[in-house]
């Protein structure tokens, strides 16, 4: 039913392009995550309906909660082993369907693909049915996950299927496609948002002075000015190569500051791995150097597990039996970059902190 009703609509409205092979039921299907619309892209140009394993946030999505339940999607705990999923999948693949998996995980915040996730290794080793790789091009540079806006352009998807290790081929660049077709992607907002992925000035390294306004770049302090271009290129470099110290600087700040205070953010906490509904609250997030604190509650880094961004507004992680997921509007990847390096920090020698 989901498909009859969603697969027109995204097929009318959207410049979509597939090719390639496509068998008969039973099979798997895998597919590189660029976008949060990718299933709706694949299911639009696919002759059977696919039962998507999917982040169990999405099914609280006011949007897109609704459009993946009328797929009868599997829901799936993100970064973390999910046995339940796997059953799930098993199970729909043994009654002659289609399954489709984004072995990612999550949407890259650069527009490469990210490794895949826990235990998808085991996961296709099980499966005893033809495995599709649905490469998709385009869909993340028509909006990036960073982006306010999303742009006007075409996503491709090619169909193959794969004999050999499936694993070996979903990787994926939006740049290195880019340089080969030039694919035009047009608007007139695309800078804006990037202060989500640029925390750094990358000239005068002045932290949060990056500001996207128009189709430029901005930094507020030092007033240098970048322009994104059609193709999604900052002054003719990638987003990796144009932030490319981030990593460095963000260390580095973390180091000397000790202590962050970011503005107020809804936080929601619930049971872990139910995920039903504790309590939520409104709170001021502070990052010290043992953990992260909220309302007066201080998470431990030593003891937070799985922390990963949904879409981009929504950091998560677990701390024992409790499932933590905080709403802010522009910090959920600073926050994430914070927390990795603090643990990674955490967990080294004295030695080793002062040769870093």
């Amino acid at each position: 039913m989901g498909k009859k009703i969603l697969t027109p609509y995204f097929f009318n409205h959207f410049s979509l392009w597939g090719e390639g092979e496509i068998p008969s039921p039973p099979f798997l299907l895998i597919a590189n995550h660029l976008s949060a619309l990718d299933p709706f892209f694949i299911d639009a140009l696919l002759p059977y309906p696919v039962v998507w394993v999917a982040n169990r946030l999405i099914f609280q999505h006011p949007v897109l909660g609704p459009l993946i339940r009328a797929m009868d999607a599997i829901p799936k705990r993100k970064v973390l082993p999910d046995y339940c999923a796997a059953r799930n999948i098993i199970r729909v693949i043994e009654k002659g369907g289609v399954v489709g998996l984004f072995p990612e995980g999550g949407i890259p915040w650069n527009g490469v693909s990210q490794s895949a996730a826990p235990g998808t290794d085991k996961l296709l080793a099980r499966i005893r049915v033809p495995v599709v790789f649905a490469r998709i091009q385009g869909a993340w540079l028509r909006k990036p996950l960073w982006a306010d806006h999303a742009r006007s352009g075409p996503v491709s998807i090619r169909f193959t299927v794969l004999s050999d290790d499936p694993l070996a081929f979903f990787q994926h660049s939006e740049w290195e496609w880019q340089r080969k077709t030039w694919t035009p992607f047009l608007g007139e907002r695309r800078a804006e948002g990037i202060e989500r992925v640029v925390f750094f000035c990358p000239l005068c390294h002045a932290f949060r002075s990056i500001q996207g306004m128009g189709n430029r770049v901005i930094c507020f302090s030092c007033g240098s000015q970048w322009f994104i271009d059609e193709y999604g290129f900052i002054n003719g470099c990638t987003q990796r190569d144009f932030a490319k110290e981030q990593e460095k600087l963000l260390t580095s700040f973390c180091e000397t500051r000790g202590r962050m205070v970011f503005s107020r953010a809804l936080v929601t906490e619930r049971t872990h791995p139910e995920g039903h509904l504790k309590r939520f609250f409104f709170s001021p997030i502070i990052v010290e150097e043992e953990g992260l604190r909220l309302h007066d509650e201080l998470f431990p880094f030593s003891q937070i597990r799985g922390e990963n961004t949904f879409l981009k507004k929504v950091l998560e992680f677990t701390v024992g039996k409790h499932l933590i997921r905080i709403h802010t509007e522009k910090d959920a990847f600073l926050l994430w970059n914070v927390i990795r390096l603090w643990k990674m920090l955490s967990s080294l020698s004295l030695e080793d902190v002062a040769a870093l």
